[in-house]
């Protein structure tokens, strides 16, 4: 009977696979795409990184949060090195994350105690709900608790600013977008936000925004977009947008993926996070990939001693700054049309 459940729970799991990656990966909205589907420059420390060999893995991340009983770490957490950083079960200050997407489903057992505030920028003063999923899967993927269930995230101790800006069909537009931008500058000490979603024009408000944000001294990174080898983008393809594409657990380039304005590659397919029905699933994507990337700032943010550097002065120049500080910790994978600077590792 166990054994019948397992291959239940299986079958289920690789059909939510399949249904994310088509319904999130191909679809798109009045302005906006969400961006999952269900080269160092002679910095010194990529000399030292090595890529994790996944291929004798013999089971996917799902299969093996089934098998056992514990917490897993997910094969992209474990790549990019989070298994062996030191750092602090309980920050003095926690770094602040806000996620531009769906919403989040905060009662979630991986996700409880994450969400600080919330902002609705589609209907300000009304409650939120993730109905979609994106954004669930998205602050697992940054944040999951290091507990005793599910999963890991890569950065567990950020405080999350949850900010819809997608509809409960993950359809979106500038104006809530840009809202949403905004109230991150304006209410709070935002340090990073992840946009995981984007648009193939570029849009002078929607630059105009960016810009702010970033000349204010908030990272922002985006996902390069679910393009399959057309261009990346916006906002991921604004100047000091930190811009992420997707690679598999072999590190080559994921099918989908965007070419051109390209800084870093993250883990992006078959990835295993939280899903908004309050349990998980497995989803593909660059939005998974910039996720990733978040969640490695914002170690970088809380631990910077750690990472050969002073603490960061938060000004017009600190998206640039954290660039060149990544592409140290990055592994060259290929051409950076479409791998950008390489794979992010950080030990």
């Amino acid at each position: 009977m166990v054994r019948l459940k397992k291959i239940i729970l299986l079958i289920l799991s690789l059909s939510l696979v399949i249904s994310f990656y088509v319904s999130k990966n191909f679809f798109k909205t009045d302005n906006f795409k969400t961006h999952a589907s269900s080269a160092n420059d002679g910095g010194e420390k990529s000399n030292h990184l090595r890529l994790i060999d996944n291929s004798r893995r013999k089971l996917n991340d799902m299969q093996l949060l089934m098998s056992t009983k514990k917490q897993i770490i997910p094969w992209g957490a474990n790549s990019i090195g989070i298994n062996k950083l030191q750092v602090k079960q309980e920050p003095v200050s926690k770094v602040k994350v806000a996620i531009l997407d769906s919403g989040i489903n905060r009662e979630h057992e991986d996700l409880k105690g994450k969400v600080v505030k919330e902002f609705n920028a589609i209907n300000p003063g009304q409650p939120l709900y993730d109905t979609y999923g994106h954004g669930t899967a998205i602050a697992g993927t940054i944040a999951a608790s290091d507990n005793e269930v599910g999963i890991r995230g890569v950065s567990p101790n950020v405080e999350i600013y949850s900010v819809k800006v997608l509809d409960d069909k993950g359809r979106g537009n500038v104006r809530d977008l840009v809202r949403g931008i905004k109230w991150c500058i304006d209410n709070n000490k935002v340090q990073v936000m992840n946009i995981s979603f984007g648009m193939s024009l570029d849009n002078p408000e929607l630059r105009k925004a960016i810009e702010t944000a970033i000349n204010s001294g908030i990272i922002v990174v985006a996902a390069a977009g679910n393009n399959y080898g057309r261009k990346t983008d916006y906002p991921a393809n604004y100047k000091d947008v930190i811009s992420v594409t997707a690679v598999n657990s072999n590190y080559k380039m994921a099918s989908f993926s965007a070419r051109g304005k390209i800084d870093f590659s993250a883990p992006g397919v078959d990835i295993l996070t939280t899903s908004n029905n309050g349990g998980y699933g497995m989803y593909s994507g660059t939005s998974l990939a910039a996720a990733y990337v978040t969640g490695i700032v914002a170690i970088i943010l809380e631990e910077p001693e750690q990472f050969g550097i002073s603490k960061l002065k938060k000004n017009k120049k600190f998206s640039s700054e954290m660039i060149d500080l990544l592409r140290r910790y990055s592994v060259k994978i290929g051409n950076k049309t479409y791998y950008g600077n390489g794979f992010v590792k950080l030990s």
